[in-house]
């Protein structure tokens, strides 16, 4: 047995190992998470009746997570900031796991438009430098691992394993050392462990996520095909929008700029004074997605239409403000809602409008067109596949706008 047949073995044990670790960590920060949001807003709201409640306890959610960060620093950090700091030969302490936990758990639990994509991030990094530790992997083999990790935990959150894979290699352009097939062959048993650990969790002891199933699409004919690209660029449009949100929420608070409580606490503020007369642009949005799929022809057009805009400026505000986590669960909401009331005004099948304006806006933010259609696919019914992969690669295409005053494309 040659010592690099004995090396990729290690890593494949190792890799399925930390896969079915990551996978078991992500059910334990979600199952978490439900028994905090149930807690906070479904049994003490049923004991005290209060008109407030909502803008109390986002207020209070705000103060919690600026203290927090003003105690521990910016936690959980961007990805994207934590790859690039290994890039440049640093390494990621794993001694303060617990704090970067509960500062995911925090915006989520009170009420943020957020998803907890984001917050997993550097405790999955953390996990991977620890048994990088015990092992003596180099800095690059660190490197692959977490990669391999992170695509696991979007996989296990989303309940895609091939979107986890997906979505970590499709705009990867970095060099790697470890030979092609077998990095392959190691994202493959990391996700599987992961999604497997998850699922096993989920089945004996409960909580889990998921974003539900909609049912088939029952009219595909030319009057959906003529609605393709009109609703596509709707979607994208509202992708650009997205982008905009983003850049007004940045000017507006320059002048809190180092004021990390205040920001918070106003955040919260917003976010509970909105959410007390449109609910919906609280949270997720994954819970509130099987509502909406059951009740969207009694909210109406406007309130559809409303609440998903307003959702994709609070998960803005929640983001630029200190509120850290992900923002795909509430981008696909918004999606949602607008192809609910574009198939109020127009003459076409709802299921079908919902995949072409989600897939669309999803596209655009994301900017990967096939880990956008392999996520959706998990929602939507194979017959929508095509209608999705036309919305997907149009908003992907829709350039991101720049913004005057930030010096920079958002």
């Amino acid at each position: 047995m040659s010592l690099k047949f004995k090396k990729n073995l290690v890593m494949i044990l190792v890799v399925g190992f930390l896969g079915a670790v990551i996978g078991g960590v992500t059910w334990l920060l979600l199952f978490l998470l439900n028994l905090g949001i149930d807690f906070l807003w479904s049994f003490i709201p049923a004991r005290i009746d209060l008109t407030f409640y909502p803008l109390m306890i986002c207020a209070l959610g705000g103060l919690l997570v600026g203290l927090w960060e003003k105690r521990f620093g910016p936690y959980p950090r961007e990805l994207s900031e934590i790859m690039a700091e290994m890039k440049t030969g640093q390494k990621i302490p794993y001694n303060n796991l617990h704090i970067i936990g509960l500062a995911a758990l925090l915006p989520l639990i009170f009420g943020g438009s957020l998803g907890p994509e984001a917050g997993l991030s550097g405790i999955i990094v953390g996990l991977c430098f620890w048994f990088s530790d015990k092992l003596k992997f180099t800095l690059t083999e660190v490197e692959e691992i977490a990669e391999i990790g992170m695509a696991a935990t979007m996989g296990v959150i989303f309940n895609s394993p091939l979107f986890g894979f997906i979505n970590q290699i499709e705009d990867d352009d970095s060099i790697s050392r470890i030979p092609k097939n077998t990095r392959m062959l190691l994202y493959f048993v990391g996700i599987l462990g992961g999604f497997g650990a998850f699922r096993f969790l989920s089945d004996h002891i409960g909580g889990g996520s998921g974003l539900g199933n909609f049912p088939a699409i029952e009219t595909l004919g030319n009057t959906e095909w003529t609605l393709v690209i009109p609703l596509a660029l709707v979607g994208s449009l509202l992708g650009m929008l997205y982008f905009v949100f983003k850049g007004l929420v940045k000017l507006a608070i320059r002048p809190l700029k180092d004021k990390v409580v205040v920001k918070a606490v106003l955040a919260g503020v917003i976010l509970g004074g909105v959410g007390m007369f449109l609910p919906y642009t609280m949270f997720s949005g994954e819970h509130q997605l099987s509502e909406l799929m059951h009740g969207w022809e009694s909210i109406g057009v406007a309130l559809l239409l409303v609440t998903a805009i307003v959702k994709l400026l609070i998960t803005n505000v929640c983001l630029e403000m200190g509120w850290r986590g992900g923002h795909i669960f509430p981008v696909i909401f918004a999606g949602t809602a607008i192809g609910y009331a574009f198939a109020m005004i127009l003459p076409i099948d709802p299921i079908f409008s919902v995949a072409v304006v989600t897939a669309a806006l999803t596209g655009a933010i994301l900017r990967k067109p096939l880990a956008v259609i392999l996520l959706l696919l998990i929602m939507f019914p194979i017959n929508a596949v095509i209608p999705m992969a036309i919305g997907a690669v149009i908003g992907g295409a829709i350039p991101i706008p720049g913004f005057p005053g930030l010096g920079e494309k958002e």
